[in-house]
């Protein structure tokens, strides 16, 4: 009996009536399919933040460094030469020198040993890029301290480059 009466009433609203009660089911099932996951992501972000505001500032968290045991690191140089020979990047005499930061507290093998590699090297942008990518790829104790380009003429491709990297080392024993 209630449903005839709602389908007398619908039916005297006209094609404007039917049309806005289309309208007004098409709102309420695109609030339900697209505003709620919506809240839900927004909830969830929110918690993120919060839950980021409680950590320390990235300053202030300590990162013990990737070290590389001795053996590794003479290993080390070569596959630094042959991968630059090997990306097409013409290779000068190369240095590289050990150096010791004394830890903070001072305690014997809490020491930061450091092996600072100095490489001129000269190619094409391009291949010197992959190099880099490559390398710091390859080995996460290595890092590029500085990087120097040079061009002498602005209608050459090839460039010179002098790439300074650090290798952290295990401490002594």
């Amino acid at each position: 009996m209630k449903a005839a009466r709602i389908l007398f009433q619908f039916t005297r609203l006209g094609w404007p009536g039917a049309l806005g009660a289309v309208l007004l089911l098409a709102a309420l099932a695109a609030d339900r399919l697209v505003n709620t996951p919506l809240e839900e992501n927004l909830a969830a972000s929110q918690a993120a933040t919060a839950r980021r505001a409680l950590l320390p500032p990235a300053a202030e968290r300590i990162q013990k460094p990737i070290v590389l045991p001795r053996e590794r690191a003479e290993a080390a140089l070569p596959r630094l030469f042959a991968a630059a020979r090997h990306h097409g990047l013409s290779l000068d005499e190369g240095r590289y020198a050990e150096t010791v930061k004394p830890g903070q507290s001072g305690k014997v093998g809490e020491d930061g040993r450091h092996l600072r590699i100095d490489l001129p090297v000269s190619g094409p942008y391009p291949a010197l890029r992959a190099f880099l990518a490559e390398m710091l790829d390859e080995n996460p104790a290595l890092r590029l301290e500085s990087l120097e380009l040079r061009r002498d003429d602005i209608e050459t491709t090839d460039l010179e480059a002098r790439l300074r990297f650090v290798l952290n080392l295990e401490a002594a024993p």
